[in-house]
């Protein structure tokens, strides 16, 4: 009795040490068989396709809030009351800055200034770093820095008119350059979604233009682009569609902007999903029906 009884407790002291399925309910995960493999989400450990599935989905569900455009909170000093105060414009020149600005209905103020030859763009991209307590960085191309760029998505630098200009892999630390305004929503889900700290910094709008426009040139096979997804359902399926045909076994995901942004891991190779909400997209989430697991949709290559 007593040897049985050190068995027993010898199993489950060892058993304890071994990974668990993070997904509830989950009776399979305790075999040992399925724990020599398995699938890892958000840092969690899950022991099949199926059970990540349900993890995606309700990850998902809770991101697709997260897309929803939000009003942005006016809390900085005006770039133009900026300059006026540093002596590097007349108060006549930014009302008729601002004149042009309400008359042709667009545009950021720094570009009006630009345009009728009232500041250049040094000046403009310095009153930046200052508005949002940044340090000016070089132009990217001019640094060589475009090797950082394949650690985010085009299509989310497109958005934010952001580009990662270094990444410290010791410190984990990620510098992303920004052209117009800094977006901490977007700094934060880099951080959430690459697990490192991330730093903000400002360049010139021209050098980042032209930085996304050598980028966009450049063929990125790793990224995947679904337009217009009925419901969250849809977007698991697809997901986990992916991961089973690269053979991933690392799965993260963040919203990002009017994106919710998938990075799948399979050693070395890594690919990125991004769901975009298009504006005929319901205010909703579907509640789909449809329980038929890992059938992938048709993606579009961001080139």
């Amino acid at each position: 009795m007593r040897i049985w009884n050190w068995v027993s407790e010898t199993w489950r002291a060892w058993e304890s040490t071994l990974p668990h399925c993070a997904e509830a309910g989950c009776r399979a995960g305790s075999k040992l068989g399925l724990r020599r493999a398995g699938l890892e989400l958000q840092g969690r450990w899950y022991c099949s396709p199926q059970c990540v599935e349900k993890a995606v989905r309700r990850y998902f569900m809770r991101s697709a809030v997260a897309v929803l455009p939000t009003p942005r909170a006016q809390h900085r000093i005006p770039l133009g009351l900026l300059m006026l105060s540093r002596g590097e414009l007349e108060n006549s020149q930014l009302r008729s800055a601002l004149a042009a600005q309400r008359s042709d209905g667009g545009g950021r103020i720094g570009e009006w200034l630009v345009k009728l030859g009232y500041a250049t763009e040094p000046q403009i991209t310095t009153a930046l770093g200052l508005q949002w307590a940044c340090p000016v960085v070089p132009p990217p191309l001019a640094r060589g820095d475009l090797e950082s760029a394949g650690l985010l998505p085009y299509r989310l630098m497109q958005q934010f008119r952001m580009l990662p200009i270094y990444f410290s892999r010791a410190n984990r630390v990620i510098y992303v350059a920004f052209s117009e305004s800094v977006d901490y929503t977007a700094l934060y889900a880099i951080e959430q979604l690459l697990e490192c700290r991330s730093e903000a910094c400002v360049t010139g709008s021209c050098a980042m233009s032209q930085a996304l426009e050598t980028l966009g040139r450049a063929r990125r096979s790793g990224e995947l682009l679904f337009e217009g997804w009925r419901s969250v359902e849809e977007m698991a399926r697809t997901t986990c569609g992916c991961m089973l045909k690269m053979g991933a076994r690392t799965i993260r995901t963040v919203a990002c902007g009017a994106y919710i942004w998938v990075r799948l891991k399979a050693n070395d190779e890594q690919v990125d999903l991004l769901f975009r909400r298009t504006e005929a997209q319901p205010g909703g989430v579907e509640a789909g029906q449809d329980e038929k697991p890992l059938i992938p949709a048709r993606p579009s290559r961001v080139s």
